[in-house]
């Protein structure tokens, strides 16, 4: 079985409602979605994404460069073809752009794999649970007013959601306590709620948000302060109770142990694109469990929930809609777990106008 060539699109998948968070205020996800083909007339499928355009055109030139590695090799080999790419991007680094680009190829190079196995890709990787439990992911946005907010809340209760999670990182975080806690009046009190930062907070400020959060029974704090201040991440989950989350903004597993190491949080996210895909994202998930501590995911929930459920330590999985129009049959939730479908390889098919009906 070897890799014919890779087909590379660029997509503008328009979002349901426009986000807003402290960090991002934006309207489509603009996809580089990748299939790569091979002689057995296999085809597997990746994407990443970046909020521009422009950006992600630079993505998809980066993810054709490095597919050009993989024509003529086993798709099944998937280590030694992850190991090709990164040789090949010493000169960018591993980080950013390159690695986001990756992680694209090496979804799909995964997904050949179990395809070929005429497994699902999470029996594949040695799972055997036929569902993850998910949050939701994709309401709750800091633009929405109160009543927007507990009305969205409700509706996710009806979709068969039992977690949810509500952006907070105003400057004033007591207007943020108010809104989370008129969302945990509407759903009472077995709703599982989360709360999300977006690095919007000083130290000193996302402790006592924290505190107050507490009061609510919010499950988690995410990414309360910038990516990079790992050290203030750790006093700040040393400092509550509650957990903190974070690991989304980070690339790849070495950034990982980092937090680790520091114990930043209590709850790493890996986002998938930043760790380059499948490979690097079990690296991930084999250190959290040798430092017996909980995974979750960021985004990709498609591929992230075959991940997930293939770990014994995994704690929930990130459910966001944002791709679902790509396929004929997305991912179902049932009593606040994602049902794993048994399909070979991702589950996923293609929807026979998607590429032409999103295409930039």
């Amino acid at each position: 079985m070897k890799i014919t060539g890779t087909n590379i699109t660029l997509l503008a998948v328009p979002l349901r409602r426009p986000i807003r968070t402290s960090f991002h205020n934006f309207s489509h996800a603009y996809t580089v979605f990748v299939q790569m083909h091979t002689d057995t007339g296999l085809t597997g499928m990746g994407w990443c994404f970046a909020f521009e355009e422009r950006k992600a055109a630079a993505l998809a030139l980066l993810a054709e460069d490095l597919a050009a590695l993989y024509v003529g090799r086993d798709p099944r080999a998937v280590g030694d073809n992850h190991a090709v790419a990164w040789k090949d991007m010493n000169f960018l680094g591993h980080a950013g752009a390159s690695m986001i680009a990756l992680s694209g190829i090496d979804t799909a190079c995964w997904e050949l794999a179990a395809l070929a196995a005429d497994v699902p890709l999470y029996r594949h990787l040695g799972g055997a649970a036929t569902r993850v439990q998910t949050y939701a992911s994709s309401a709750l946005w800091l633009d929405r007013s109160i009543d927007a907010l507990t009305a969205e809340a409700l509706d996710l209760m009806a979709d068969g959601h039992r977690a949810m999670k509500v952006r907070v990182g105003q400057a004033d975080f007591m207007a943020d306590v108010e809104r989370v806690r008129h969302v945990r009046e509407a759903v009472g009190p077995d709703i599982t709620l989360m709360v999300d930062a977006n690095q919007a907070w000083p130290e000193s400020v996302a402790i006592r948000a924290g505190r107050e959060f507490e009061a609510l029974d919010v499950f988690w704090l995410e990414e309360p302060v910038f990516y990079t201040d790992i050290e203030g991440c750790a006093r700040i989950a040393a400092a509550l109770d509650m957990r903190v989350a974070t690991g989304e903004t980070s690339y790849g597993s070495a950034a990982m142990k980092q937090h680790l190491d520091a114990r930043a949080a209590d709850v790493l996210m890996p986002d998938l694109q930043r760790m380059g895909g499948i490979t690097d994202y079990l690296n991930t998930c084999a250190l959290c469990a040798a430092y017996e501590q909980p995974v979750s995911s960021h985004l990709f929930t498609e591929a992230s929930a075959h991940v997930l459920a293939a770990q014994p330590h995994a704690l929930m999985l990130e459910h966001m809609e944002w791709w679902e129009e790509l396929f004929t049959d997305p991912l179902v939730v049932e009593e606040g777990a994602v049902v794993m479908p048994e399909g070979p390889g991702l589950g996923l098919t293609l929807a026979p106008d998607a590429l032409r009906k999103f295409a930039v």
